[in-house]
């Protein structure tokens, strides 16, 4: 089953990701993330929640890789472009 995911990301990472630069994002797998679950990425300063969002559908998790150096616990998760 598909679930939105609401994520705050800093603006340098957000500006990345619009222009699509940045196509994976690194978390900690406390939501259980999946490919087809759709996540609002929403721009997050200092002063709070910009307004600004970009909402991606996910194409690959990886995640239980230790030997390649990734925390247990987190993940990382992609996205195509739609561009």
């Amino acid at each position: 089953m598909t679930k939105m995911h609401e994520i705050k990301i800093k603006p340098k990472y957000y500006v990345d990701v619009i222009t699509g630069m940045k196509t994976f994002e690194l978390r900690e797998n406390d939501r259980d993330y999946q490919v087809g679950d759709v996540v609002k990425l929403m721009e997050w300063d200092e002063e709070g929640f910009t307004g600004r969002y970009y909402t991606i559908t996910i194409t690959y998790v990886l995640k239980n890789c230790r030997e390649y150096g990734l925390a247990d616990g987190c993940c990382i998760f992609g996205w195509r472009c739609s561009e």
